[in-house]
């Protein structure tokens, strides 16, 4: 994701979106249906990722068979002029590119999910990924400043034409016969999600929310990890893009900053390890043919502002506690932000890490990039 996007992008927001009066407001209903709005950025059409719009610029509908005739100017009373209509316009499917990276390291490769309009590829976020052993590396998106979004959908998972039954080895009895085959006994803690590693809560309308619901974009998570201290942290971050954390305190002085767009790195570490109840030995875990589809071990995720604010926080994939030795090596362990609450009885221990140590040892494929 070009940086120089992100700052533009970033300098366009922090000017408007500093009171409601300035600028108009995709309502709800309008994110609920199956619309993507476009608009012009920097000359070239590009996703409205945001349900604030500013004062004189306009939204176009992408429909399957192009732009819809109908565009939407907001005025400078705050009014969209024509009113936002529920126009007859089917919204094409999004697509899934490789495009080159080099943060994405060999044998994986990234692919962008995002839409096209007239040759132009418009990226949402991308995911590094092992086709080979549908393993997740690591996603990237960049987070919005919104005042509204609509709940999450529950669309069909898609596996964008990879190999490898992901159904089956997320199904529940599908897991657990394979776990009773390479552990030697039934593990009812094992329960795991199909864990968003780029989260649908990214986005703030039903259809953009739609595509991530995609394999490329999923690890095995323990349940009560995912909808535990992983989705603190989720909630923590979408709080500093709504502004609910603005104008930070650091060394007992006020700060005046603005979190109007984040970037947001997620990735994972290890594969996780369980004890044979036999013979004791710590087996790799995978869902898939004992070497596809590994459960990871850790799970990290690096938030980034364009003032150099950055912050690193790590979870562990298990409802248990980590070693304290194998967790000291992986991270300096600092304090968290202030408003980043981890002190609840959610599993998936998780602490904050020093961001530069942590990218150094675990990640200097994002270096510059996260």
């Amino acid at each position: 994701m070009p940086d120089l996007k992100y700052l533009l992008s970033s300098l366009s927001l922090y000017f408007f979106v500093g009171g409601v009066q300035a600028s108009c407001l995709i309502d709800l209903a309008h994110l609920h249906a199956n619309y993507v709005y476009l608009r012009i950025n920097n000359g070239d059409y590009d996703i409205q990722r945001s349900d604030i719009v500013q004062v004189h610029q306009t939204l176009y509908l992408l429909c399957n068979g192009g732009l819809h005739h109908t565009t939407f100017l907001c005025r400078y009373d705050s009014v969209f002029s024509p009113p936002l209509s529920s126009a007859a316009c089917a919204p094409p499917d999004p697509v899934v590119v490789k495009v080159p990276d080099t943060s994405c390291r060999i044998p994986s490769a990234t692919f962008a999910v995002g839409f096209f309009y007239n040759e132009r590829f418009m990226e949402l976020y991308r995911n590094c990924f092992d086709g080979y052993s549908l393993a997740f590396q690591h996603s990237i998106y960049m987070a919005y400043r919104y005042e509204n979004t609509v709940p999450r959908p529950n669309p069909t998972w898609q596996s964008d034409q990879l190999s490898g039954g992901f159904d089956n080895a997320y199904e529940g009895r599908a897991t657990q016969a394979c776990l009773l085959t390479n552990l030697g006994a039934v593990q009812p803690q094992c329960k795991f999600d199909r864990g968003h590693m780029t989260p649908a809560s990214a986005f703030i309308s039903t259809e953009l929310k739609k595509s991530t619901f995609r394999y490329i974009n999923a690890i095995p998570q323990y349940r009560g990890v995912n909808r535990g201290k992983w989705k603190a942290v989720e909630t923590w971050v979408n709080n500093m893009v709504r502004g609910l954390y603005d104008n930070p305190v650091i060394n007992n002085v006020k700060i005046p900053r603005t979190y109007d767009v984040l970037k947001v790195c997620i990735g994972v570490l290890g594969v996780h390890r369980l004890r044979h109840n036999t013979n004791n030995n710590m087996i790799p875990i995978y869902l898939l043919d004992n070497n596809k589809i590994p459960v990871p071990e850790w799970m990290y995720k690096i938030v980034s502002h364009l003032s150099g604010d950055k912050w690193v926080m790590l979870t562990y994939n298990d409802v248990s506690l980590p070693n304290q030795q194998a967790l000291g090596q992986i991270c300096h362990v600092i304090p968290c932000h202030p408003s980043l609450n981890l002190n609840t009885r959610d599993v998936g221990h998780t602490v904050c890490c020093d961001p530069y140590r942590f990218i150094t040892l675990n990640a200097p494929h994002l270096t510059g990039v996260c």
